[in-house]
């Protein structure tokens, strides 16, 4: 294309700034470059480690804390982040511009805090392992002492049986006593003293009979934990039926029945074999209607009398008056049949009874020891057997508890920055773990209250009342003195607080005592029976020191809901340990054990590891397992984390579809991917090569997509009845879902700020409705396209030289050319006669464009003739544009002007010519006419 010599043009402001747009494409790609430096950290990636080493930070200050609470040291730690902080801090001090990085150092400053970081937090976690131990050891020990109450209670079983067979065998001495009587008849004194000590020996068996009775009622309706049950001589078994108990090898000695009354009792038809009444004497008795031998006795006194060798047989029927007759020495074995009500019978001890007692319906047992093979209720709601087993329908176990929160000072810290869980300890209380009382640690005061002032240096957690007011509450805790000044008292309070943690005015008691300048042992203070006031809410022990300087600790707290303090024991509730425990309710605080299952193994073919529904193991983790046709499934909750489980039953090849989800504090991760093989145990973990997708969320790096499934997708309202919306990728782009047309950002549907076509067909265009900044160049909604800098905008291809630019109608103030020589080659002298010639060859026509309305002006130019194979219009060629393509795009003007120009120096030169000839013509002309003139 030939171009003419340079025409200077004066751009306009539009002009300019196709010149600034060229000034910023220069100055972005000197951003790349410094992008592309490694010994620069550009300003994109300051801005990025910024937010990224403000997270740091945060956990850096939460790890700090948590290491400080648990006495981990936190020196390489503090030293590897003051290193990395100070670096980081020189470099991000200023996040407008590129600066120069050392890489090396930046990795090992971050490699040495990443190293110190895991190493604090692994000491964490064995802190809370170590913790747990602890747990399980206390767990243990209340565990042995649930067991001794399930014996204690199975002793009371078989103290109950034993009482059944006393009072059968008080029966059997009755009935001999009876025989007694009638054979004392035949022997006259002899008999009657024989009589008289039978019914003495029944009626006192009688009496014990009905308080074994009572006593075993009581114990049947239920024995008190802890109680110990006697049998003594006040036992009473009281309207029992013994039906054929017998007691073996039993004897009732020195037994008494005074001023007792057999009224209704009939001893008829019985015999005493070969007792032996000698040296009795019946004093004031009657004897009535009794036949001895033949004889008969009425109303005959006999008194101070001697009967000897009477036959027992010649005693026949008859009423003694058993009131009158006092009985010793009766051989229970020569008693043989007969029945006499236990209401009648009073022993001092039932072992002295041999008979099985048989079934004891009425009464109760009190105060006694109760040893049995088995146990049960007349129900059968409770029932415990020879093994232990215990089987209840509602079992409630309630003991003393301690109501002081983490009595024994669990995971308390020393040192100047004391701390205990659940308790206050101010400013002036301190932990110890050197004073220990019986393995418990201690909370200190060493320090100055102040004269006249009273100073709280302890204060256990708030315990909620639940409404039980006017209830009597006690506490109790061990001292120690260190040497503290006689004028200091200590004090320890029971106090009482209201709905806002407030104490009572009123709602208090307290035990007070002087310092010793001299250390003590050991020294037990009480505070017994202190009734909760109507208003009170919560209940707390509280440890002051007033007057002076001292030196004293406090151990083993006690609070109980008690009239009188107790011994100390850890605030671990009620403790149930036993083989196995059955019933439909447990009511209790606290459930300890080495594993805890709830239900059976789950009876499925693919349970190959025997996972129960519910399992919570030693470690502390609690885990669910569920099998069903398509796959088993599994939780486990552990260490502050959660993880969910799936693993196919089925599979596709060799591979069998598998899911884990793990939830911790900082991290959220959702994988998906295969097991090699059935994992039915749930042993192989979703990750590596077997990772085939995965989900992360992160408060620190918010949320990360990685793998061919795994995107974001918008499925549009609850009106759109297929999916409408959009699908973010993994690689972040945006793709539309369902019938969704467009994407756009804006305030709304009606306020879009910018619209995005995202169809398939292509019919949506991209729409911004604002203006439009790209660097210095600004594209507003007013047709206007600015130079924000007011320099010049270039258009240029991509290999930098310029690119045509298609309009209509061009209004502009000047038009400059580059007519650079520096960018040219081949440069020769025009020959301004061709280039003439060919613009007079040109047929130049008026015309309009086929757009073109009536108002339209009449257009003059050249023609291009792109319609007609012979042409009818003459232009040159060399005045043809074409585009990329070689097709016809219209008149290179630049050519054109430049060959008019041309044609202007050649018209110019004939002009010259033409005046020198016109000189010379006009000179003769002169000539002549003065030689005409002449």
């Amino acid at each position: 294309m030939a171009e003419s010599n340079a025409t200077q043009v004066i751009l306009t402001d539009d002009g300019l700034k196709i010149i600034k747009a060229q000034s910023t494409a220069d100055t972005a790609a000197s951003g790349v470059t410094d992008l592309n430096d490694p010994n620069l950290m550009s300003v994109i990636e300051k801005q990025t480690q910024a937010a990224q080493y403000a997270g740091l930070t945060s956990q850096y200050n939460v790890i700090l804390a948590r290491a400080k609470d648990s006495s981990i040291s936190t020196t390489a730690l503090t030293t590897a982040y003051t290193n990395l902080n100070t670096f980081m801090t020189a470099i991000l001090t200023d996040t407008t511009k590129a600066s120069d990085v050392n890489r090396d150092t930046y990795k090992s400053l971050t490699d040495a805090y990443n190293t110190a970081l895991s190493n604090v937090q692994t000491a964490l976690s064995n802190s809370y392992n170590t913790d747990m131990d602890n747990m399980q050891s206390s767990v243990s020990v209340a565990s042995q002492a649930a067991s001794s109450a399930v014996i204690v209670a199975s002793q009371a079983t078989t103290t109950g049986n034993n009482a059944s067979q006393v009072a059968s065998q008080a029966i059997v001495v009755a009935n001999q006593a009876q025989s007694a009587g009638n054979n004392a008849t035949s022997v006259a004194n002899k008999a009657s003293q024989a009589a008289s000590s039978a019914i003495l020996a029944g009626s006192t068996a009688t009496v014990s009979a009905n308080k074994a009775s009572a006593d075993y009622q009581t114990l049947s309706a239920g024995v008190k934990d802890g109680s110990v049950v006697h049998i003594t001589t006040e036992t009473v078994i009281d309207k029992g039926v013994i039906g054929t108990a017998e007691i073996a090898n039993g004897a009732i000695t020195n037994a008494q029945i005074g001023n007792e009354a057999v009224n209704s009792a009939k001893i008829a038809d019985l015999a005493v074999g070969t007792a032996q009444i000698g040296n009795a004497t019946i004093t004031s008795a009657k004897i009535a209607n009794l036949a001895v031998g033949t004889a008969q006795i009425a109303n005959a006194a006999i008194t101070d009398a001697k009967v000897g060798d009477i036959s027992a047989n010649h005693l026949k029927v008859g009423t003694i008056d058993f009131n009158k007759i006092t009985g010793k020495n009766i051989n229970a074995s020569n008693i043989t049949t007969g029945t006499m009500s236990t209401d009648r019978l009073n022993v001092n001890k039932l072992s002295a009874l041999s008979a099985n007692l048989g079934d004891v319906t009425t009464g109760s047992l009190k105060g006694v020891d109760i040893v049995a093979n088995s146990f049960s209720t007349p129900n059968g709601s409770f029932t415990t057997d020879a093994n232990g087993n215990v089987v209840a329908s509602n079992l409630t176990i309630r003991g003393v508890t301690n109501l002081v929160y983490n009595a024994a000072l669990l995971g308390g810290v020393g040192g100047s920055k004391s701390s205990i869980p659940g308790w206050n300890l101010f400013t002036k209380g301190y932990y110890s773990n050197f004073k220990l009382h019986d393995g418990v640690p201690s909370i200190g005061f060493n320090s100055s209250s102040g004269a006249n002032v009273w100073s709280m240096f302890a204060q256990s957690k708030l315990y909620p009342l639940n409404g039980l007011t006017g209830q009597p509450y006690s506490a109790s805790v061990w001292f120690i003195e260190d040497g503290s000044e006689a004028a200091l008292k200590y004090n320890f309070t029971l106090a009482f607080f209201d709905a806002n943690g407030n104490r009572l005015a009123r709602g208090y008691a307290d035990n007070v005592w002087n310092g010793n300048p001299t250390a003590q042992g050991w020294a037990y203070k009480t505070i017994n029976n202190i009734i909760s006031p109507s208003t009170a809410v919560y209940v707390a022990i509280q440890y002051w020191a007033y007057n002076g300087t001292g030196h004293a600790l406090f151990s083993s707290p006690m609070l109980t809901q008690t009239a009188q303090s107790t011994g100390y024991q850890p605030d671990t509730g009620n403790v149930v340990s036993a083989g196995e425990i059955d019933g439909s309710v447990i009511n209790g605080s606290t459930i300890n054990g080495t594993t805890f299952h709830g239900g059976d193994s789950i009876s499925d073919s693919n349970n190959t590891s025997n996972f129960y529904p519910f399992t919570i193991e030693p470690t502390g983790k609690a885990s669910t397992t569920l099998f069903n046709s398509m796959g088993a499934l599994r939780t486990e909750m552990s260490g502050g984390g959660l993880r969910t489980m799936y693993r196919a039953i089925n599979s596709s090849g060799s591979q069998y579809e598998a899911y884990d989800g793990n939830f911790s504090g900082d991290m959220i991760s959702l994988n998906s991917g295969f097991t090699n093989g059935k994992d039915m145990s749930f042993s192989q973990s979703v990750s590596g090569s077997q990772l085939t997708g995965q989900v992360l969320i992160s408060p620190l790096n918010g949320l990360t997509l990685h793998g061919d499934t795994q995107q974001i997708t918008f499925n549009g309202t609850s009106a759109d009845v297929t999916p409408k919306g959009i699908i973010i990728t993994p690689y972040g782009n945006i793709n539309p879902n369902g019938t969704q047309n467009i994407w756009y950002v804006g305030n709304g549907p009606t306020m879009k700020t910018a619209s995005f076509g995202i169809d398939g067909s292509g019919a949506n265009n991209i729409q911004f409705n604002r203006s439009l900044d790209i660097g210095n160049f600004n594209i507003n909604t007013y047709h206007t396209i600015t130079s924000s800098d007011n320099r010049p905008i270039h258009f240029n291809r991509a290999n930098g030289s310029s690119v045509d630019i298609f309009a209509a109608t061009v209004n502009y103030t000047s038009l400059v050319k580059s007519s650079l020589l520096s960018v040219k080659k081949d440069v020769k002298k025009a020959d301004t006669a061709y280039w003439a010639q060919l613009v007079n060859s040109i047929d130049l026509a008026t015309y309009q464009y086929k757009t073109d309305d009536n108002t339209s002006h009449l257009r003059l130019s050249s023609i291009v003739d792109d319609v007609n194979v012979t042409k009818q219009w003459q232009l040159p060629d060399v005045f043809i544009s074409r585009d990329e393509n070689g097709k016809l795009s219209g008149v290179d003007d630049s050519v054109l002007l430049n060959a008019t120009l041309a044609t202007v120096q050649e018209q110019q030169k004939q002009i010259d010519q033409l005046n020198g000839h016109n000189m010379e013509l006009e000179a003769r002309l002169n000539k002549l006419e003065a030689k005409l003139n002449g």
